[in-house]
């Protein structure tokens, strides 16, 4: 009898929280730097823009038992790391584009959060997409760091569980920005035009 009502009471709670709209708690982290000094000499016009479809993330629950994941302090943070990322890496950053050595544009595309309902299972759905956009002389460089993750779980995502999903794929889609060499390359080299052909090639 007791087990049953725990089980009971435990099923009720879960059910709630699909109802309940939850504003996630961001930990976003600097990826560490492998070389802080590629960006030495550089001046950089970095622009860190919103380009998502809507400001809400998602929904928790399945079906017809759905709330609205949110997340108010995002682009603040979001910006603060991608700025301070790219500090770190030895670049110099300017709004003045006649003092600019190159420009770059890093785009947060989009942050989905959703669960599905299975037989047995709610699959809990994540997507990060980040575009980078850059500029130096006549010459550009694009590309897309783009992160998903689906786990399979007996019932809906607790608050924390939603902040741990969002958190993580937020985090690895940065360490791929981050991490791409060929960008700070083209970033970096004086003659831009060389640098495109030999990225391309």
């Amino acid at each position: 009898m007791k087990t049953s009502f725990c089980a009971l009471f435990l099923g009720l709670f879960l059910a709630s929280c699909a109802f309940t709209p939850h504003e996630v708690t961001l930990s976003l982290a600097a990826p560490e730097i492998a070389d802080p000094t590629v960006g030495q000499g550089t001046s950089l016009r970095l622009r860190v823009l919103d380009e998502r479809d809507e400001a809400e993330l998602g929904n928790r629950g399945a079906g017809v038992s759905v709330a609205e994941v949110t997340a108010g302090d995002l682009m603040p943070e979001f910006t603060r790391i991608v700025r301070d990322g790219y500090v770190a890496k030895g670049y110099t950053l300017t709004d003045d584009l006649t003092e600019a050595d190159a420009e770059l544009d890093i785009a947060l595309r989009s942050v989905k959060f959703d669960e599905t309902a299975g037989f047995w299972t709610v699959g809990a759905n994540v997507v990060v997409t980040i575009l980078a956009e850059a500029e130096r002389g006549d010459d550009d460089y694009r590309n897309t760091y783009r992160v998903s993750d689906e786990e399979r779980q007996i019932a809906i995502s607790t608050g924390s569980g939603i902040d741990d999903s969002i958190n993580a794929a937020l985090n690895a889609a940065l360490v791929k920005l981050f991490s791409d060499h060929d960008l700070d390359r083209f970033l970096t080299t004086r003659n831009a035009s060389v640098s495109a052909d030999e990225i391309s090639s």
